[in-house]
């Protein structure tokens, strides 16, 4: 009896100390996109609104990884091929699931149709932190009623209803290194920048006689760009095969 009640006690903890499998589709699809295919492939998110649905076409493997660990671009390194060098269409199900789990899923799908090896480190990069200026910020509460959007042209940008984390995301697509939020600003607000000052990715603006960026963010929102280190946590892929494994 003993006996039998240590291997129970045994078989119990063997249990209790298990891994459980990680969330996974219900069924997955992944193949390389046409060469010639175009479609809304340069943001990192779900394409299919349907419940339980997943989908994201014509994508790199950095905007999938963006998506599933929920980082953003600067928070993602590993060889120069996950940028754009191989494009894919990814379809799944999981039936019931939120979009958190989803995350999750994705996250299995990725590591072994790809037999991705990755880990968390802490690297010291250059940023621009965005502060505070010498006054209070120029922007303002939306009325209740009004819709959240982002318009504007080639001179400027309307932010409508938006957080600041908006206009950083923004501006590390389109600087030479990643925006830091640092105002302190929470909520939601409106207000509109000039941006033809502001190139892509770096480059120079073709308006080379429009006002820096650095002037237009004192100017209009009455906050200030500085260029500093900062710590930032990301993800660092160690390896993974430019072809998935079949479905």
């Amino acid at each position: 009896m003993k006996k039998s009640l240590t291997v129970a006690a045994l078989f119990a903890t063997l249990l209790n100390h298990a891994v459980a499998a990680p969330p996974a589709f219900e069924a997955a699809s992944i193949k390389l996109a046409a060469p010639d295919e175009a479609g809304p492939g340069d943001i990192a998110r779900n394409m299919d609104s349907s419940p339980g649905h997943f989908a994201m076409r014509n994508v790199p493997l950095r905007f999938c990884l963006e998506w599933a660990y929920d980082l953003k671009d600067y928070e993602v390194s590993g060889p120069d091929w996950i940028n754009n060098e191989n494009r894919y269409d990814i379809v799944a199900t999981a039936p019931g699931a939120s979009e958190n789990t989803m995350r999750l899923m994705l996250q299995t799908l990725l590591s072994e149709r790809f037999q991705m090896k990755s880990h968390r480190e802490t690297r010291n990069l250059d940023v621009y932190a965005l502060l505070p200026g010498k006054g209070p910020a120029k922007v303002t509460e939306p009325t209740p009623e009004e819709q959240t959007s982002l318009g504007g042209g080639a001179t400027g940008v309307k932010f409508t209803k938006q957080p600041i984390s908006r206009l950083t995301f923004m501006l590390t697509r389109r600087m030479d290194r990643p925006v830091i939020d640092m105002t302190g600003l929470k909520g939601f607000y409106d207000f509109t920048l000039d941006t033809s000052g502001l190139g892509f990715g770096g480059n120079p603006p073709q308006d080379t006689s429009a006002p820096s960026i650095f002037t237009t963010i004192q100017e209009n929102l009455g906050l200030r760009l500085q260029a500093q280190k900062a710590p930032i946590e990301i993800l660092a892929v160690d390896h993974a095969e430019k072809t998935p494994t079949a479905n």
